[in-house]
């Protein structure tokens, strides 16, 4: 069985994701694909043979998608994400999760309310060995007090 994904947002982060089932991932094919920029993704939907959307919502309910990548912006998301759990499909989201707490928590309880575990988040740097080495040390108390942190990759 082949997994169908429906992207959203075809920015950096949503092309390495697309790049990622098309050459990495097996057991799962974008299918839809959808952004506000009609352009971006008429021209993935041609690249990746996918159908294009332009609208989140429809794409989120259409059949032709099991579950959702959000790679969109952050002011998006909750609305996304639940419209997602509405439409009983599971979702990959990129950070952040919303721009505010509050709206987070309305997403948890929200996930919580299905029964199911639908959400999983896009917040990878915990298990990258340099930031894990990072942590240590600022948990051991070696640097002294930490005024900036700035981290790139």
């Amino acid at each position: 069985m082949t997994v169908k994904i429906g992207l959203i947002g075809l920015g950096m982060i949503g092309q390495d994701h697309l790049k990622r089932f098309q050459n990495t991932i097996t057991g799962a094919q974008v299918t839809a694909v959808c952004d506000i920029n009609h352009t971006a993704a008429d021209a993935a939907a041609r690249e990746f043979n996918a159908t294009a959307f332009y609208d989140a919502e429809e794409m989120i309910n259409s059949e032709l998608v099991d579950a959702v990548f959000i790679c969109s912006i952050g002011p998006v998301h909750k609305t996304q994400i639940l419209a997602a759990f509405n439409a009983g499909k599971p979702v990959f989201c990129e950070k952040p999760l919303t721009p505010t707490a509050d709206e987070s928590a309305e997403i948890i309880d929200a996930e919580v309310r299905t029964g199911k575990r639908l959400l999983q988040l896009g917040f990878m740097r915990r298990f990258d060995p340099g930031y894990q080495a990072l942590k240590k040390t600022i948990d051991d108390g070696k640097p002294g007090d930490i005024l900036l942190i700035h981290c790139a990759h």
